[in-house]
């Protein structure tokens, strides 16, 4: 029969939760280190090395906050687990911070509001930073006996959720201050003083904690475990009305709600969706739902997280993962992110380093033949896209395990390999291969074969380009007779893009299946094939 040709191979990205045979011939069962954009299939972003603790270093990262600073470069506050502060600027770290706090994996929520910085962990009073001042300090005119799990700011209002005030819990609390004023820190929380606007609103139908809040609109969104609810401002002697939004959904953890173009995308613990505030919608169900959730690890759900690479329109849902590609074994922090692409509406996994938190910032990496010791191999960017000084990249902190081959805990950027633009150096240890897998093709759409059918493929033309110098692609056929078979797969076969352009192989089954790896770290982008197909008759 005549080739069958296959474009947009990367329109559906990752299908987990279908079987197989059900799958069009463009979408994977299994991917990891992958993007999928415009119907390709790319390379996703490797981990740049911005400041190394060296392996001698004790520092337990636990959390990362940019900080914008308009017309020249972010720094970024680093907080570790036993609470000391850290601010990474011009290529090092100085400390802003010192506790006494014994070491803790505790989420940490950090805001700003009115040009002050402020950091909260559960297990001690807020810390503030404001714009004179170079060292955080315990947040001012709020109670020393109070903690709060949350501390975020909406409007011109700090907010702090679920509290235990002296020796009282008030976990379904919701604890608003006084009008913040420019450069400045609230000036009460006191709900008894009627001068100041200051105040409290207990939420008694919640059936469990108030876990985060963020804003979403004019409105700010307070989740628990399995409900949402509304805060709006309405002035007035009431200030705050709250109202609830959804009975049935709500978040995993602190730091795992995220606003992008006017929704809510949201980590809970049974399922990924997106609200609008009045409507919501899984963007897993169906995909890839089962497979996230069967894997994660719930003991370490304090670890998950929520980041937006803005440039490539992803959104990573972090976590820890024992699902069947996992390489970085038993670590504490996120091993794994789900990788939602909403621009293309597709899935796919990328290997986290034990990774701990992210953010954004325009990290200061402007290099010249003068200052760098890196080479055009090592790094990413050219000198021109230095010309745009102030680019924000997604960050990371990742901690030390020596057991999963992490040497250090490091602060990393997020960029592409070859096409990216940040000027710092590829680390091999915290990057992982790609790999495509797609199982359990049957071709009775696509070639309009039976199910009862041997098919053999006998040539594949795949394209792909790379703008790298490495160009080779490894290539390994399977096949089952049975549609709940795992494939037996054959000898990988080596394609290179630069003096090849097919592929010969004697495949042959009812349930055909094929992967895709790469021997190194590379920018590819593959489109499409063309398959000689030929079928054998049936058994």
């Amino acid at each position: 029969m005549p080739l069958l040709p296959i474009r947009n191979l990367g329109a559906a990205g990752v299908i987990t939760d279908v079987d197989p045979f059900n799958l069009p011939f463009n979408a994977f069962t299994r991917a990891k280190n992958v993007r999928f954009s415009d119907g390709n299939v790319e390379r996703s972003p490797v981990f740049r090395t911005a400041y190394d603790y060296t392996s001698s270093s004790t520092k337990v990262p636990s959390f990362v906050f940019g900080l914008s600073n308009p017309g020249t470069f972010d720094t970024v506050l680093i907080v570790n687990q036993d609470f000391s502060v850290e601010e990474f600027s011009n290529g090092a770290v100085s400390s802003v911070h010192t506790d006494t706090q014994s070491p803790s994996p505790a989420p940490v929520t950090g805001t700003t509001l009115a040009s002050v910085e402020y950091l909260n962990r559960p297990s001690r009073v807020p810390i503030a930073r404001t714009p004179t001042a170079s060292t955080f300090s315990t947040l001012a005119n709020w109670d020393s006996t109070w903690r709060t799990s949350s501390l975020r700011s909406f409007g011109d209002f700090m907010l702090a959720l679920g509290l235990t005030e002296g020796s009282t819990s008030y976990p379904n609390r919701v604890r608003f201050s006084d009008i913040t004023l420019a450069n400045q820190v609230p000036g009460s929380w006191d709900a008894t003083d009627t001068t100041k606007s200051a105040g409290f609103n207990d939420l008694v139908q919640l059936r469990t904690p108030i876990v985060d809040g963020a804003t979403l609109g004019s409105n700010f969104l307070i989740y628990s475990s399995d409900q949402v609810w509304n805060m709006e401002f309405v002035g007035g002697t009431f200030i705050f009305n709250f109202r609830k939004v959804f009975d049935d959904a709500g978040v995993i953890n602190q730091n795992c709600i995220l606003e992008v173009e006017g929704k809510h995308f949201v980590f809970d613990t049974d399922d990924i969706y997106m609200n609008d505030g009045i409507t919501r919608q899984s963007i897993c169900d169906n995909r890839v739902r089962d497979y996230i959730f069967n894997g994660l690890d719930m003991s370490l759900q304090e670890a998950c997280f929520v980041m937006h690479v803005a440039d490539l329109e992803e959104i990573y849902f972090c976590y820890h993962s024992g699902d069947d590609l996992a390489v970085y074994g038993e670590v504490t922090g996120c091993n794994r992110a789900a990788v939602y692409n909403y621009r293309s509406d597709t899935w796919s996994f990328v290997d986290l380093p034990n990774v701990t938190s992210g953010s954004l910032a325009n990290l200061d990496t402007v290099a010249t033949y003068a200052t760098t010791g890196l080479t055009y191999d090592s790094t990413g960017g050219t000198y021109h896209a230095q010309e745009s000084k102030f680019t924000r990249y997604p960050v990371m902190v990742s901690k030390k395990d020596t057991t999963a081959g992490i040497t250090s805990p490091r602060l990393l950027g997020l960029d592409l390999v070859d096409s990216g633009s940040l000027n710092l150096p590829e680390t091999t240890e915290v990057n992982k291969p790609m790999y495509l897998e797609r199982t359990g093709i049957d071709l009775d759409q696509e070639a309009q074969l039976p199910l009862s059918s041997y098919k053999v493929i006998n040539k594949i033309f795949p394209q792909i380009t790379t703008p790298a110098t490495e160009h080779e692609f490894t290539f390994t056929f399977g096949a089952a007779d049975l549609a709940p078979d795992a494939p037996a797969y054959g000898s990988s076969v080596t394609f290179d893009n630069s003096t090849d352009h097919k592929l010969d192989t004697r495949i042959a089954g009812r349930y055909l299946s094929y992967k895709v790896e790469t021997p190194t770290i590379k920018d590819f982008t593959l489109s499409g094939m063309d398959v000689n197909i030929v079928p054998t008759g049936r058994r």
